[in-house]
């Protein structure tokens, strides 16, 4: 087994939630005040408990759910600066505006915290993780918070902090 010492701090970090509580509480409060790719996820779909949890998180009456301990939700995080440099090595692309976090420039209510952005061609890059046995391109394209996130490029004029 590696030792904890061995274990790149990022990803140390993001598998024991090693976040700072003050920059916690800003990103809560801050997604508290718009409708973002997994809030999308949520609404569109079927899930009515969910539903319900996202509308009173919204409203401030209880706090976002703790997933720390969802291991999809945790190689997603662990994998995204390797997938931002595996797709920049293989396409010669280069990725900007990392972590950007932007609004619609009308529907102010809509937002996005960008995991990158194609500096030739404006596109935003998402980087997914799915695990290979349940991946097809047909159900990426599909599912909602990539297709709210990736809908258009924006055009550099409305990219707005």
């Amino acid at each position: 087994m590696a030792q904890a010492d061995s274990v790149p701090s990022a990803i140390r970090s993001s598998i024991t939630g090693a976040i700072s509580k003050a920059s916690t509480n800003r990103r809560r409060a801050d997604r508290r005040h718009f409708i973002g790719g997994s809030d999308a996820r949520i609404i569109m779909g079927n899930d009515e408990t969910g539903l319900l949890r996202l509308w009173r998180e919204k409203r401030g009456e209880i706090e976002p759910e703790n997933l720390s301990g969802n291991l999809i939700v945790q190689l997603g995080l662990a994998t995204e600066d390797l997938n931002r440099r595996w797709y920049q090595a293989n396409s010669g692309q280069v990725l900007t505006d990392v972590q950007r976090r932007i609004r619609h420039p009308v529907l102010r209510w809509m937002g996005a915290t960008l995991d990158g952005r194609v500096e030739a061609t404006g596109a935003v890059f998402e980087s997914k993780f799915m695990l290979p046995w349940s991946f097809s391109e047909e159900a990426a394209a599909e599912t909602p918070e990539p297709a709210a996130n990736t809908s258009r490029p924006f055009p550099e004029n409305a990219l707005h902090p």
